[in-house]
């Protein structure tokens, strides 16, 4: 699903892996002050079921875009390769969509580069997912129920 043609990348320099740490930063501090929340809400007696997951939900997001974050110098094809394979396996183009095709497109988009960079962590490469890939992603997508829900995805007119 990646390019193959792409040229292989060096290794990152000592000035580079800086400076992506220092962009870094933030985000992790983001992400603890998140843990520390948690911990201080629990302490405090927050038992209710919506309210902690709605916590860890934040605390999962922030987490995954710190990884995708920490991936992206060594994929540096993976937002294109992955917004070719959803087009492709939607056979339509936005334009032709509108609005709620486009928007479903990137949403399966992000997906797939979670699923890709998820699957990388855990020593699966993107050559070993199937073909039919980039389809179950973007059908997913079209059919959540939460997703169709969303005021933005309700809101609009075919």
């Amino acid at each position: 699903m990646l390019s193959a043609d792409e040229p292989s990348l060096n290794d990152l320099s000592d000035e580079q892996i800086q400076k992506l740490l220092g962009e870094v930063a933030p985000k992790v501090k983001e992400l603890m002050e998140g843990v520390t929340l948690a911990i201080d809400y629990y302490k405090e007696g927050g038992y209710d079921r919506e309210t902690w997951n709605r916590i860890c939900d934040g605390l999962a997001h922030e987490a995954m875009n710190l990884m995708m974050a920490l991936s992206a110098p060594a994929h540096p094809y993976l937002a294109r390769d992955c917004e070719w394979a959803v087009r492709e396996a939607a056979g339509i183009t936005p334009r032709e969509g509108r609005m709620r095709e486009a928007l479903q497109q990137q949403v399966a988009k992000g997906l797939l580069m979670t699923v890709v960079t998820v699957g990388q962590q855990m020593m699966v490469e993107p050559e070993e997912w199937p073909d039919e890939l980039p389809a179950a992603v973007l059908g997913a997508v079209r059919s959540s129920k939460r997703i169709k829900a969303d005021p933005t995805m309700a809101n609009l007119r075919d």
